[in-house]
């Protein structure tokens, strides 16, 4: 009896085994088939947008990923070693890229560990510097550092650290663009006008536009500075024309560019300024837009301490252009407004982009110090200060559709150096040029903060963590054990 009981035992605990055995296998044979990755931490620091998970579905050749970075660095006074502050982030984030697409090939180099490799990467790519990515196809190939990476927060670094925090990541920004840059075409052309006053790319001023010029050349867009009046014709090879902030009039025969750049199914960006007369006007007025002579006052958006002319916004259309902007701010310091034409032009379709709160009105007695909404004179909000206006043209024989696009905003100093990093400002710009450049693709696509937490503790309570740690709970542990030893005793 008890031989076929032991028998029968062992029986139902070798089919056991087999079972969970195979059970095993099944999970992970699923698992390899539907591999998945969820990011579950609060910043989503990992997780990719839809954006890109398109760009690597539509990869059609390998793409290679050089990490040139030393994983861990040590401490000159403790010899602790610690991982490079943006390593971390890299490898969670590549590991991202590589579950969505086998066509994402990615090698990790330590050039203090692998020297061969190291060296034959600077012979190959003129490295003349560590802790960068390199991405690669063929011969086209883009390097990204460290500050193409994550922007730095320089003036209130975290006590007890050395070096600066690291304020936002933008690693998938800049990893996707770079993807695009190599297996797309040439570098897109930009041309940025001058001659009236315009904000200048080489500005690295307060009020300048070189952040603009730098944002831009890493998306791949080349940013030159040119001058109309010498100019016969637009070239078509040029991506967008973007005018920022004229102070004096264009003339007839630099409007007359501008409508053949638009009419053969070009793009325009123009940044409008208050209290100005560029003589753009009359002539935005014929594609659908009327630039109001005045400025916009918001008392419901405005910033703190500051005159009611100067406003954030947070109330966007559905158009492509905003529609991932529903969580961000876009700060104006000085904006007129700008609105769709009653009627439009036939075969211009108008939409504003961004919206005052029904507080706001556009003021017209622009000569005084205060601000004061006159029924009859003023514009009632909610004020457009920003439109999107695009005709689709006649379709030539043998070509695709083409459409002319425009966009009009009613401030240039929103993308000035000293604003242009704020709130959703860059997001703003760069989804803008992305509409207008046909890359809809990648709006969306922005930096991510990194939010240090930090633990801010009184002196009692700190000294409550003391005696609860080193305290309280041995000595509960020690009366539960002797409780257990009594009970079994007894």
């Amino acid at each position: 009896m008890k031989r076929a009981r032991l028998v029968f035992s062992s029986a139902n605990f070798l089919v056991t085994v087999a079972l969970l055995g195979m059970l095993f296998i099944l999970v992970n044979f699923v698992a390899s088939r539907r591999y998945t990755r969820k990011d579950f931490t609060r910043q989503q620091l990992a997780a990719l947008s839809p954006r890109t998970k398109q760009v690597l579905a539509d990869l059609k050749e390998p793409v290679r990923v050089i990490v040139f970075y030393q994983p861990y660095t040590e401490d000159p006074i403790t010899k602790e070693r610690r991982p490079v502050r943006l390593y971390p982030l890299i490898n969670d984030l590549l590991e991202e890229y590589k579950a969505r697409s086998s066509k994402l090939v990615v090698e990790m180099v330590d050039p203090e560990q692998d020297i061969a490799r190291a060296r034959q990467l600077v012979k190959e790519h003129q490295i003349d510097t560590a802790d960068l990515i390199i991405v690669t196809l063929g011969t086209r190939s883009k390097q990204l550092t460290d500050t193409d990476l994550a922007e730095y927060d320089y003036d209130s670094p975290i006590p007890g650290m050395a070096e600066p925090r690291v304020k936002t990541f933008k690693g998938e920004d800049a990893l996707t663009s770079a993807i695009l840059s190599v297996t797309g075409s040439a570098a897109s052309k930009v041309w940025f006008t001058s001659g009236h006053g315009e904000k200048s790319l080489d500005d690295a001023e307060t009020i300048g536009f070189s952040k603009v010029k730098e944002t831009l050349g890493r998306q791949d867009m080349n940013a030159e500075t040119v001058t109309l009046l010498e100019r016969t014709e637009i070239p078509s090879d040029v991506k967008l024309v973007v005018i920022a902030g004229p102070t004096h009039r264009f003339t007839e025969q630099e409007l007359g560019l501008l409508q053949a750049h638009l009419e053969r199914g070009g793009k325009l960006l123009v940044m409008l300024d208050p209290l100005e007369d560029t003589g753009l006007e009359p002539w935005l007025a014929k594609w659908g837009v009327v630039a109001g002579q005045d400025i916009v006052v918001d008392p419901a958006n405005q910033l703190p301490f500051i005159s009611a002319a100067n406003l954030f916004v947070t109330t966007y259309t559905r158009h492509p252009v905003v529609e991932k902007m529903k969580t961000l701010a876009t700060l104006f310091p000085l904006v007129r407004s700008v609105r769709p034409t009653e009627p439009l032009p036939e075969g211009v379709t108008v939409s504003p982009l961004t919206l005052t709160s029904p507080d706001g009105w556009a003021e017209t007695q622009t000569s005084v110090n205060t601000f004061e909404f006159n029924e009859g004179q003023d514009l009632k909000g909610p004020v457009s200060i920003a439109v999107a206006a695009e005709r689709v043209l006649a379709p030539q024989e043998g070509a695709p559709p083409a459409a002319a696009r425009l966009v009009v905003i009613g401030d240039s100093e929103f993308a000035v150096n000293a604003q242009l990093p704020n709130a959703g400002n860059r997001d703003f710009l760069l989804a803008t040029v992305y509409w207008l450049t046909g890359q809809e693709s990648l709006i969306g696509i922005g930096p991510k903060a990194l939010n240090t937490v930090r633990l801010q503790m009184t002196g009692p309570q700190l000294t409550g963590v003391f005696w609860f740690s080193f305290l309280a709970l041995p000595l509960a542990c020690g009366a539960l054990g002797a409780l257990m030893w009594w009970t079994r005793r007894t």
